[in-house]
């Protein structure tokens, strides 16, 4: 057993921890420099990006504790969330619906053009390079149409729960979060793997375990841009 997967779970939170800083952080930089008008836009690319690579991580396992197993895309997946809840808080239902709809359209974008470049027939010199890029750009369908409707369902979801919920952010955060994240394994998981990983069960288990464990890491976010949220719209519609 490597020094790596003796001490790959800590490397994961770790990791996650860097990912969640840095979504949080370009948010936070944005307010304190004063750009407010910047805010919108920015967290809906920072959304936006965070989820387009969690389609690519989906496939990678980074991680097993016992019996369990932890995909990586669960890292920029639980950090996109506390962007869209941040956006959420901070414009309202209306705002948050709307990200989440464009953000749907321009994941399947980026995999319809993946598929189209992917399959184009390469020029006779770079043939032998067309299996290296595929392997590296590829997002299977399957995972691409898990994760599409997955975060749909899910998110929508989120925006609902967390505009709705009484009481302070962390509160509404540290409410809806476990219920969303939970919806959204619920649709991934058996779409993107059933048939083809063994105890799809267990899996399914792993990533909610995770995900869930994730959430002081999206309050944290929340919290780091607590005054931003101090100009959010008084009700939340």
């Amino acid at each position: 057993m490597t020094w790596y997967s003796m001490y790959s779970l800590p490397i994961l939170y770790g990791m996650a921890f860097m990912v969640y800083i840095a979504a949080a952080g370009i948010l936070w930089l944005v307010h304190r420099l004063g750009s407010e008008e910047l805010l919108l836009p920015v967290g809906a690319m920072d959304y936006i990006l965070l989820l387009t690579i969690s389609q690519y991580m989906a496939s990678k396992i980074g991680a097993y504790v016992g019996p369990l197993v932890v995909p990586m895309g669960v890292i920029t997946y639980s950090a996109s969330v506390s962007v869209l809840d941040f956006l959420t808080l901070r414009y309202g239902r209306g705002i948050g619906y709307w990200v989440v709809r464009i953000a749907a359209y321009l994941q399947a974008l980026v995999f319809l053009i993946n598929y189209l470049v992917i399959n184009y027939p390469p020029a006779q010199f770079w043939e032998s390079l067309q299996a290296p890029f595929a392997a590296i750009m590829g997002v299977s369908a399957r995972i691409a149409i898990a994760s599409i409707t997955a975060f749909i369902v899910s998110e929508t979801y989120d925006v609902f729960l967390v505009s709705r919920l009484g009481g302070g952010v962390l509160r509404r955060v540290g409410y809806s979060d476990p219920v969303a994240m939970t919806i959204d394994t619920l649709v991934f998981i058996p779409i993107a793997f059933y048939g083809v990983v063994p105890n799809i069960w267990l899996l399914m288990l792993s990533q909610l375990t995770v995900k869930i464990s994730l959430v002081p890491m999206t309050m944290l976010a929340v919290w780091l841009n607590r005054k931003a949220l101090r100009y959010a719209v008084a009700t939340l519609r």
